[in-house]
């Protein structure tokens, strides 16, 4: 199971919440495992939910358009309930013999209950629960304005509060299941970057890498979600498009990549030379890669985020860029890129056992370029653990 039930239940107790419904993709896919294909295609107006109750955790609801509602059948976990809402047909010859999962489908999308709207659909569901007159905490980063008091309206005597940071909290620290899944996307990525790697001579573009490392990442049954490879100078403004400017001997080759695999996220940076690094590039990149690996060392339960921020920035400084600045050295990582912890100086976000840091310690330079190392590890009990396997030295092509 990809949840971690024990902390919701720990959450939901604090916070008093018979019923937690989610209404973002990551969310959903979280407690139900479902991919919702609303979510992705049609992000400011298509609406997938999914609700948890207090005694129930293990069993959620899953709640999404009629059209979308055959979606279900790829639930992970056993469902207390599906309800499709709006209007879609699906047909039923006479003579038509059914697969179990047919059967099933046909029985939620055309027998099942017809409410209107999303909003119909979540006060059937909630007063069927058993949680109408309670506390529902909703997921307000992915509702609609004025969601949250339409519900209340519909559900006299209910309260419901805004609870997305509720489950943000939850996901900090990850389940096995998670930690395996944080593992293969990043060695996604990783085939990504030796793929691109190969591809580096003189000559190559930034666009050929790019689609080299995507092709991979595609082999691997990953989706990518950002590729950022630049070379030489150009690395400062990494976010650019890539461009057709030819390799030389000498350059650096940035990389800043990132995929999805089974719902969960990698975000990995590495630098290489093509040819003998010049000096500067060579100290630099040694003095971030310090700066990580003080911070991979140094991270341990009970440290705020603002306090391994500090350790790191500290490493980088000591190894030789005295006026190294960032704004954050990482961030928790999961089926969102950005998940607590955050590294940055004033996080107060607590690293906990089962916590994943996505740390990188990135320096910027007009002229110059960029330096970047990146990686995830989990905090174990009897140490952190690199989920990473691809080498973090400064890569040097011949």
């Amino acid at each position: 199971m990809l949840a971690h039930l024990d902390r919701l239940a720990r959450r939901m107790d604090e916070a008093g919440l018979d019923a937690f419904v989610a209404t973002t993709f990551e969310n959903v896919y979280y407690l139900t495992g479902v991919a919702s294909q609303p979510a992705q295609t049609h992000p400011h107006g298509g609406r997938c939910l999914a609700v948890v109750v207090r005694d129930r955790l293990a069993t959620p609801y899953f709640l999404t358009s009629r059209c979308d509602v055959d979606q279900f059948l790829d639930a992970a976990v056993p469902l207390a309930g599906a309800v499709g809402f709006g209007t879609f047909h699906r047909e039923l010859a006479d003579d038509a013999v059914l697969t179990p999962g047919e059967q099933r489908l046909y029985d939620v999308s055309v027998l099942g209950p017809t409410p209107a709207t999303a909003l119909d659909a979540l006060a059937n569901v909630l007063r069927e629960a058993g949680v109408a007159g309670g506390t529902v905490g909703i997921d307000e980063k992915g509702a609609p304005f004025g969601f949250l008091d339409a519900l209340g309206d519909a559900l006299p005597g209910t309260r419901v509060v805004p609870a997305a940071e509720d489950l943000r909290w939850v996901r900090k620290v990850k389940t096995p299941a998670e930690v395996e899944r944080i593992t293969a996307s990043a060695a996604a990525a990783e085939a990504g970057i030796r793929a691109a790697v190969a591809a580096a001579r003189p000559g190559a573009t930034e666009r050929e890498l790019v689609r080299e490392f995507e092709l991979e990442v595609v082999r691997h049954g990953a989706r990518p979600k950002f590729t950022l490879i630049k070379f030489g100078r150009s690395a400062v403004g990494g976010q650019q498009r890539p461009t057709d400017v030819p390799l030389r001997r000498g350059d650096g080759i940035w990389f800043d990549v990132g995929c999805v695999l089974n719902g969960y996220w990698s975000d990995l940076a590495r630098t290489f030379a093509l040819g003998e690094p010049d000096a500067k590039l060579a100290r630099y990149y040694d003095a971030v890669l310090a700066g990580e690996e003080r911070g991979i060392a140094e991270a341990r339960p009970g440290l705020r985020g603002k306090e391994l921020f500090d350790i790191t920035v500290d490493g980088v400084r000591r190894a030789g860029i005295a006026h190294y600045r960032r704004h954050h050295v990482g961030h928790g990582i999961g089926v969102e890129i950005y998940e607590p912890v955050l590294i940055t100086p004033n996080s107060e976000d607590v690293i906990e056992i089962g916590t994943v840091v996505n740390i990188e310690t990135p320096y910027y330079e007009f002229g110059f370029g960029a330096v970047h190392v990146e990686d995830p590890f989990v905090v174990e009990p009897e140490g952190n653990r690199l989920l990473t396997t691809l080498d973090r030295g400064l890569g040097v092509l011949g």
